[in-house]
């Protein structure tokens, strides 16, 4: 569902040993191999520390940065999709982004630059949505029923960084009530005909191969504009990748 440090961690580990496509990952390895024709516990624990650890410079100099008039924003650790760099210039008040699978904005640090705002606060909420699976395709109903947070302000860390929030399984799994006959209709008229196939024995929306989890996450930015009253407010929409 989420990509947390420690689940990256331990897919890096297992894609090292297993030989990742990393260009710098595998000279260490050679390196190693030639050197011995069996690498030792300790060397090999060495190995992935030093990748890791280049892992994660990498990790945290990943930022997504979204650039209004009067303030930028940088998300760290989120990737985002921008092929057609919409990053590169500035967006209206209210700003649609798409994420990359398995990104999140929970517990990462937001920092905020502006010379024109004082008073600068972040609100985070989110939005889950069903989903049907079939092994990797999947058809997302996110134009249908939701579950909506309730608006949170953010903390911050003692350089000035807000933090996202983080939230339980259980958060994330939060949906109406629903009738199944209704979410069995809707996913007939809206999906292919497979997903009604797969769904016709379930009692409820998160009994697999249906699931809910986060569709969208919400950051509301309000700010005062330092020669007046007026408040400024900013809204991104972070549209997330669903399924598996």
């Amino acid at each position: 569902m989420m990509k947390t440090f420690k689940t990256l961690a331990i897919f890096l580990i297992s894609a090292l040993i297993w030989s990742c496509n990393n260009t710098n990952s595998n000279k260490k390895l050679e390196k190693a191999s030639n050197n011995d024709s069996t690498i030792s516990v300790n060397k090999r624990d060495s190995i992935i520390e030093n990748v890791l650890s280049e892992k994660n410079e990498v990790w945290e100099d990943t930022t997504a940065d979204i650039k209004f008039k009067d303030i930028s924003i940088s998300i760290n650790r989120l990737i985002l999709f921008d092929d057609d760099k919409q990053l590169n210039q500035i967006q209206k008040d209210t700003v649609y982004l798409y994420a990359d699978l398995g990104e999140t904005i929970e517990g990462q640090k937001i920092t905020i630059v502006s010379s024109q705002l004082t008073n600068i606060t972040i609100e985070q909420r989110y939005e889950t949505s069903v989903t049907v699976m079939d092994d990797g395709p999947h058809c997302d109903l996110t134009e249908w029923k939701h579950y909506d947070s309730t608006w949170e302000k953010l903390k911050t860390n003692d350089k000035g960084q807000f933090i996202g929030d983080s939230y339980s399984e259980k958060d994330l799994e939060k949906f109406p009530v629903v009738e199944i006959s209704e979410l069995k209709a809707y996913v007939k008229k809206h999906c292919e005909e497979k997903y009604s196939q797969l769904i016709s024995t379930i009692k409820s929306p998160t009994e697999y191969p249906s699931a809910v989890s986060v569709s969208r996450y919400f950051l509301r930015i309000n700010g005062k504009r330092k020669n007046s009253e007026e408040t400024s407010t900013k809204l991104i929409i972070i549209e997330m990748a669903m399924g598996c």
